[in-house]
């Protein structure tokens, strides 16, 4: 009889950590297919299938971190102040 498989065990941590750093990863290249498709076709309008692919692949690991690291009610919480600040000029708050 074969002994069972033990992989490497992945804590909430760990995994967490992983799925920032994916979704950093996808942060920090998710321009560059806008960036390239623009400048080749010499224009600023449109957006690339891969610029939202990576953003939204971005935005879920950034999530899935969240949920397991136990902040999730903070990052709504910030996500919903950003919002409000990019609609509401500084003037009208002020």
């Amino acid at each position: 009889m074969a002994p069972p498989l033990t992989g490497p065990q992945l804590s909430a941590e760990t995994i967490s950590g992983i799925t920032g750093s994916i979704s950093i990863a996808c942060w920090l290249v998710v321009f560059s297919p806008q960036i390239i498709e623009n400048f080749r076709r010499r224009s600023g309008e449109g957006l690339s299938l891969s610029f939202l692919v990576i953003w939204l692949a971005g935005d879920v690991f950034n999530v899935l971190g969240a949920v397991l690291q136990h902040v999730l009610p903070t990052m709504l919480i910030l996500a919903i102040y950003c919002y409000y600040m990019e609609e509401q000029p500084l003037t009208k708050i002020l």
